[in-house]
């Protein structure tokens, strides 16, 4: 198996990068992201088409592969509606948020029909009735691939955490792919991790360049059909593993819509600083007083989270379906936990401002042969701190 391919998607995604940062002066004005949005913790403006660098990486090397080379272009070729979508938010800003998940819903099922590769069991009966449904089963897989396309670009909020997590969640997928001895689905997901590879030495740890949702959605929907594509080329894989590897961008996403429906259903597509990340950032405000390797190290923290999620999904992928969401929730409660923790913190960093006590009039000169009567100043009582979401 050749490693050229890889060189040259890594290098290509690299050097494409480097120049849309290097040009920012030319294109800037369709293509910068500002620091206005709730959601924003970066400094100044930034180019957010990292997934152009992304892309043209990823096309280079395909174009040398001799392992999976038609698997990876039928791969591409269903990345195309998500892409599309992305790059047209990341330059005009007036896609909607339905539009773009329904973008990549049809990129998965797309994939699905290109390939073949599709959610049409998970051995777990009744959903095996439904998902033998073939066209059930394609508009699942859709739905599966949309939903974690965008799980992705929900964790996009901190230089490198996205695609530090894609790394790390692709390490997965060729480790089990290798145990397999599948060299055609470990060449174009060692392909992939390679790209991804170039774009964040520019986006870790200054933030250079940003992915964009282009670059988000693309990576996500990559994950994702990869995590389709196994079980389905290898039956002795339990098919619900994929779920176990991309745990962590689903977990943020899960509970960002169940914190959101508190505020009524029009703030379920709407972005807050309440992330995982966007905490962690907050939380270390005492700690670290700059905001750019405050902003790195919430990445490096959160690692670890796709990282005992992808281990347990290597030691667990020829178990049950039942022992691998046993994994899947537990690494769902540890998420919760880990919430719970850093919103504490955050909110320890987070102090009101100090009120000055009303100074009382002055009193009046008191009549001859009478004591002035004494004044009692109250101090209003400070309430607890509190971290308001953004939006609000």
């Amino acid at each position: 198996m050749s490693m050229l391919p890889p060189f040259v998607a890594f290098a290509g995604s690299l050097i494409t990068c480097w120049l849309l940062v290097r040009t920012c002066h030319l294109h800037g004005h369709l293509t910068l992201d500002g620091v206005q949005g709730a959601q924003k913790i970066h400094q100044g403006a930034v180019p957010r088409v990292g997934g152009l660098g992304l892309a043209g990486g990823l096309l280079l090397g395909g174009a040398l592969l001799t392992h999976g080379g038609p698997l990876w272009w039928f791969v591409v070729l269903g990345a195309l509606p998500a892409f599309t979508a992305g790059l047209w938010e990341d330059l005009t800003k007036k896609v909607g948020v339905r539009a773009r998940f329904l973008a990549t819903i049809f990129a998965g099922a797309l994939f699905a029909e290109l390939t073949g590769y599709s959610l049409h069991h998970l051995d777990l009966w009744p959903v095996d009735v439904l998902l033998g449904v073939p066209a059930v089963a394609v508009l699942f897989t859709g739905f599966a691939i949309g939903g974690v396309a965008n799980a992705m670009n929900i964790i996009d909020g901190c230089n490198g955490l996205a695609a530090g997590t894609a790394m790390i969640l692709l390490g997965a997928f060729a480790a089990i792919a290798g145990i397999e001895g599948d060299y055609a689905l470990l060449s174009i997901v060692l392909l992939s991790m390679a790209g991804v590879g170039g774009f964040f030495l520019i986006n870790f740890p200054r933030g250079y360049i940003f992915l964009g949702d282009a670059g988000a959605y693309s990576m996500g929907f990559l994950i994702a059909a990869f995590a389709v594509a196994l079980p389905a080329r290898h039956a002795d894989i339990s098919p619900v593993i994929g779920l176990l590897v991309v745990i962590y961008p689903v977990s943020e996403t899960l509970y960002s819509i169940v914190r959101r429906m508190g505020k009524g259903g029009g703030a379920v597509g709407q972005p807050d600083r309440l992330h995982l990340h966007s905490l962690t950032f907050k939380a270390l405000e005492g700690r670290v007083a700059d905001p750019v390797l405050r902003n790195s190290l919430s990445s490096v923290l959160l690692w670890s989270l796709p990282l005992i999620s992808s281990v347990m999904a290597v030691l667990l992928a020829w178990q049950s379906p039942a022992l691998v969401l046993i994994a899947a929730a537990a690494n769902l409660v540890l998420y919760r936990l880990a919430y719970g923790l850093v919103a504490r913190k955050a909110r320890g960093q987070t102090r009101p401002e100090p009120r000055v006590a009303p100074q009382p009039a002055p009193a009046p000169e008191p009549a001859e042969g009478h004591a002035p009567e004494p004044v009692m100043v109250v101090e209003p009582e400070m309430s607890e701190p509190v971290l308001q979401d953004a939006t609000r």
